[in-house]
């Protein structure tokens, strides 16, 4: 009975030895599966920038963000980055980037991304996605709602009103009745005859040395 138990033993004793292997095998093989899924996510979420200039960051001031509505009824979505100053994400078509401002000449608001594809150009009334690598536009007419305000007003502003001409008389009105009055304009024409200067009488000598340098 004892040798019985003792072979039992023995054998539960060299299987559990013989698990050991398998499962630090296992466990090695679940980190490197954890490890590799990390690295997958950092390689899809692009660096930020934080080594951007004053300038840059001046023009980060001036970047609408928000959801802006553009052609064929697309959206672009602009927000700021928290933690990094100056960082935008922008997402348009399920796709989303790291953005930040460049500083222009021209006034315009500009947006690149770190790998240098696409650019986000920002106009007073209006803004567009480009991809600069490809050369081509992929979406135009896009207007947050800072943009479609500014456009509203504009077209709401009133035309010039032409002012009347002085002397004339409000439309409807009589000279003499009560609450107008007529403004009468004299203009004096001055006339005068210029005469041309007597004819000057020319020697026939030849100039002098002086006169005839200034002609050479």
């Amino acid at each position: 009975m004892s040798r019985t138990l003792t072979a039992a033993t023995a054998l539960a004793v060299f299987a559990a030895l013989a698990a050991v292997p398998a499962l630090a095998q296992a466990r090695t093989t679940a980190k490197k599966t954890v490890a590799k899924k990390a690295s997958s996510r950092k390689a899809a979420e692009p660096e930020t920038n934080d080594n951007l200039s004053p300038g840059q960051l001046a023009e980060a001031g001036r970047v609408f963000t928000g959801v802006a509505q553009c052609e064929l009824r697309q959206k672009v979505d602009i927000e700021k980055i928290p933690g990094h100053e100056g960082n935008f994400k922008l997402t348009f078509d399920r796709r989303s980037y790291v953005m930040v401002p460049e500083e222009t000449t021209t006034g315009a608001v500009r947006l690149v991304d770190v790998n240098g594809t696409m650019v986000w150009i920002q106009i007073p009334m209006k803004s567009m996605l480009m991809n600069a690598k490809e050369h081509h536009r992929l979406v135009d007419e896009c207007e947050e709602s800072a943009q479609l305000a500014a456009e509203q007003g504009a077209a709401a502003a009133p035309a010039a009103v032409a002012a009347p001409a002085v002397g004339a008389t409000t439309a409807g009105l009589q000279p003499g009745m009560p609450g107008t009055s007529t403004t009468t304009t004299t203009t004096t024409v001055t006339t005068t005859t210029l005469m041309p200067p007597a004819a000057e009488q020319r020697s026939a000598a030849a100039p002098d040395a002086a006169a005839s340098g200034m002609w050479k």
